[in-house]
């Protein structure tokens, strides 16, 4: 049985995108090492695919797409989603993405619990699962501290623009415990 994850005053807040946050969301999306790493290598990449790939993330049916602000500065460092939503079992596919000058100062934990939460409580999810690279060896650590626990790996579960194959993990997290 998952540990509760209590819900304390965030360090971050998630909240809706707006116009302001398209140039930040376009820099993350351009960037194809990053990219690569969150397991997707985008078609295109001019403002009509960007465009559209913000409008079929905000349209996720049972999902979401918000922005994580720093709430000291303020200033918005990332994205985090929740996709692939099935209805019935209530589950869904959690994501995160992070400015790289926002990562490595616990704002990615931080966003992480207040995706558990807004996913439980918002959206009524059970479960939350996560796939991660086998060597995104930051995102690995913060979802193994946020309470996710690795259930298998998939072989060769990743091509990226090189055509080089990459393991991935599989991890999930029981939402009930989330309060």
């Amino acid at each position: 049985m998952q540990e509760k994850v209590k819900h304390v005053p965030p360090s971050v807040l998630i909240r809706e995108a707006c116009g302001d946050d398209l140039p930040l969301l376009f820099a993350l999306r351009c960037n194809l090492a990053l990219q690569s790493l969150l397991l997707t290598v985008p078609d295109a990449l001019d403002d009509a695919a960007l465009q559209t790939w913000i409008a079929r993330r905000q349209g996720e049916p049972g999902g979401l797409f918000r922005m994580v602000e720093d709430a000291v500065s303020g200033e918005a460092v990332g994205f985090v989603q929740v996709a692939q939503v099935h209805r019935r079992n209530r589950n869904g596919y959690l994501g995160i993405s992070l400015t790289e000058n926002a990562r490595g100062r616990g704002l990615g934990q931080a966003a992480l619990r207040e995706l558990l939460h807004v996913s439980r409580h918002e959206l009524g999810l059970h479960k939350g699962l996560v796939e991660v690279r086998v060597d995104n060896v930051a995102a690995l650590h913060a979802h193994l501290q946020v309470g996710f626990r690795i259930i298998g790996t998939l072989s060769s579960h990743f091509i990226d623009a090189t055509g080089a194959a990459h393991d991935v993990l599989l991890l999930e997290h029981m939402l009930e415990g989330v309060i």
